[in-house]
């Protein structure tokens, strides 16, 4: 079977064209423009049994970012497995409001880091930061730090439930907690993959969120910034929350991201 016929025989999978060619591209251990430009190419039993097995993952909704073991992210590839939530475009926000802020070698905190791609990024587009990342799961704190380690990314990780090993200030804390509510209707078959801890909250899916906004307001530095990422239909709780219980203001929303400043 040829590159062309295994594609035409995916479309009918139910699955996109463009997750059948990334998986295929992933099987055969090629860039995906080598698929347009080989179309002829004869698989090997090998690459077909692989390729195989991935659209059958894909077909029982399995994240195509869990079938490759990478998932891009402001322009940079990270690895990620189940043990860590997936990056998403939306989250890019947050690297935008924290560049916007143009502050001078500022001290970063990221909360829940998953893969790391937060800090890392960040880290990479202010190399003059000083950032720390923390996550309560040690298997994606093992994850962040390998991509930290492949990026050349110089930044300390730390274990911690929320901010309870943190003893610094910080002039920026930022955090994509988890903030799904259970009992939303629309839920992808595909969250099923990822792990619940960095999904699913309490309270509407704001528990996490407002323990941080609680400890935050202890941890920034003057006029330090918290940004928080979460559902839109969240963010007036979410404000109201932080006038009623802190001295922070909100000062910016961009997408699902919200900035408070103390």
């Amino acid at each position: 079977m040829n590159v062309s016929s295994w594609l035409k025989r995916a479309a009918t999978s139910q699955i996109s064209h463009l997750d059948a060619e990334l998986i295929l591209a992933h099987a055969l251990n090629k860039e995906r423009v080598f698929l347009h430009a080989h179309p002829d190419y004869e698989l090997t039993e090998s690459e077909q049994k692989k390729a195989e097995d991935y659209l059958k993952r894909r077909q029982n909704h399995e994240p195509v970012a869990y079938i490759l073991g990478s998932k891009e992210f402001y322009g940079r590839e990270f690895a990620v497995t189940p043990d860590t939530l997936i990056p998403r475009p939306e989250t890019e926000a947050i690297i935008d409001l924290v560049k916007e802020l143009s502050l001078e070698k500022p001290k970063i905190l990221d909360v829940g880091t998953g893969s790391g791609c937060i800090a890392i990024t960040l880290k990479l587009e202010l190399p003059e930061s000083d950032v720390i990342a923390v996550d309560i799961s040690e298997k994606a704190l093992a994850v962040a730090e390998k991509n930290a380690n492949n990026m050349h990314a110089n930044l300390e990780f730390k274990k911690s439930d929320l901010l309870k090993n943190v003893d610094e200030k910080f002039d920026i804390i930022v955090a994509n907690l988890p903030y799904v509510d259970k009992n939303w209707d629309w839920l992808s078959p595909e969250l099923d993959f990822e792990p619940e801890t960095a999904l699913y909250s309490e309270d509407f899916g704001l528990k996490d969120i407002k323990n941080l906004i609680l400890e935050s307001n202890t941890k920034l530095a003057e006029q330090g910034k918290l940004i928080l990422e979460s559902d839109i239909s969240q963010h007036e709780a979410i404000e109201s929350f932080v006038k009623s219980n802190t001295n922070m203001r909100l000062v910016k929303t961009s997408g699902l991201a919200q900035m408070f400043e103390k």
